[in-house]
């Protein structure tokens, strides 16, 4: 397969998707949701398996099964049933086309759950983690959908369906297939919160990207799917005009404050999409809401960018749905761009000088152009995509 890192050559078009998040089940519920004046303040989680049960917060999905495979299964229907709704895909297109699937937990709850039960029945022989988690997903895909292709899992921290795209968008410029599905999925399990509130990561109360009192992350679920074909550069719509993706060793858990790497990343997303910096519109900041990543986006953006263009980010609407935030951050930002404006950066309310920037308070109206894309992970994983709106 094509290195993800080159250009895709021949745009991709998003022809169709789905989603569901904390904020909705649907792209018009999450739009609608994501527009309003304030948003929704995330709910509350107890762990109660720890030595000392912990209360933080979660921006958890409104209507699903509390059993753990249930969950992951109706998220996935939510999204891929909004796919084949827009865009039907016959018995036979199902069965060759390839699926990329990105994740941060896979099947972790359903395993977690397992574990629970055997705990419960035969404690002296209970297996930690019993299932391999990473199949769980393309075997409903299969078993539910029709979808035989061959699936690739990526699972690169918070840019793993960042990577799904570029990985897609490179199988169909390469002639591999004409199309390809593209699936992010965060499921609610104890493992990883357990493990960001151990590494002290997480806000007390709400997310505040790019603001003076951020103090850290809010988690939260969902599932994206989108369905990606190969198109002619003069198609309308949202088209994926290219990306990049790099490692930086700076840390485990972030990329160099110094934004070198991020800087990096995005001047090289521009440069194989044929762009400057001065063709983009707005960008999606990837804005965790932690100290260090805040401040190595900021000083990324400020290195690359003469003047940083309008700039927003959505995690404190979402919840930062780790592996899933590519696929369903894109999809989120190609829905609001054929209504003319993007949101206001959710959480932002003060202004830190030392980031040297700030993001938008207010909407921002917007019309046809390029858009960049920012997700970077633990592991050091930075990854920037470009999307292209045209009408």
């Amino acid at each position: 397969m094509k290195d993800l890192n080159q250009s895709t050559k021949v745009p991709v078009r998003i022809v169709a998707s789905g989603l569901v998040s904390a904020l909705g089940n649907g792209k018009c519920s999450n739009l609608t949701a994501l527009f309003r004046d304030t948003a929704a303040a995330p709910g509350r989680l107890s762990l109660k398996l720890l030595e000392e049960p912990v209360d933080i917060p979660y921006h958890a999905v409104s209507g699903a099964p509390e059993a753990a495979e249930n969950r992951l299964h109706w998220l996935l229907d939510q999204a891929i049933n909004e796919l084949l709704t827009e865009h039907p895909l016959a018995r036979e297109q199902r069965a060759t086309i390839p699926v990329f699937i990105g994740s941060s937990c896979w099947g972790i709850s359903i395993a977690e759950e397992e574990y629970r039960q055997q705990c419960h029945d035969n404690p002296d022989t209970a297996i930690p983690m019993p299932l391999d988690g990473l199949s769980q997903i393309s075997r409903y895909l299969q078993k539910q959908f029709g979808f035989h292709g061959a699936d690739f899992a990526l699972n690169t921290a918070c840019t793993a369906t960042a990577n799904a795209i570029l990985s897609a968008a490179a199988a169909i410029g390469a002639g591999i297939s004409d199309h390809a599905l593209v699936v992010g999925l965060e499921v609610r399990n104890d493992t990883t919160l357990a493990g960001f509130h151990g590494m002290q990561l997480l806000a007390q109360d709400n997310m505040r990207p790019f603001d003076r009192q951020r103090d850290g992350l809010v988690l939260g679920e969902g599932c994206g799917a989108m369905l990606l074909s190969k198109c002619e550069s003069h198609d309308s719509g949202v088209l994926i005009l290219g990306g990049a993706s790099n490692c930086d060793t700076f840390s485990i858990s972030a990329s160099n404050p110094d934004g070198s790497t991020i800087a990096a990343v995005m001047a090289d997303a521009m440069g194989r999409s044929g762009l400057a910096p001065s063709d983009i519109q707005a960008i999606k900041a990837h804005g965790t809401a932690t100290p260090l990543n805040d401040d190595g986006e900021a000083a990324g953006m400020r290195c690359v960018f003469d003047t940083v263009p309008p700039f927003f980010s959505l995690k404190a609407a979402l919840g930062h749905t780790l592996g899933s935030c590519g696929v369903m951050e894109t999809l989120l930002v190609a829905a609001a761009l054929p209504r003319g404006r993007l949101p206001a950066s959710a959480g932002f309310s003060e202004p830190d000088p030392s980031l040297g920037v700030a993001p938008i308070s207010q909407p921002l109206l917007v019309g046809p152009g390029n858009y960049l894309l920012n997700f970077f992970g633990f592991g050091g994983n930075n990854s920037s995509l470009i999307i292209r709106y045209q009408d």
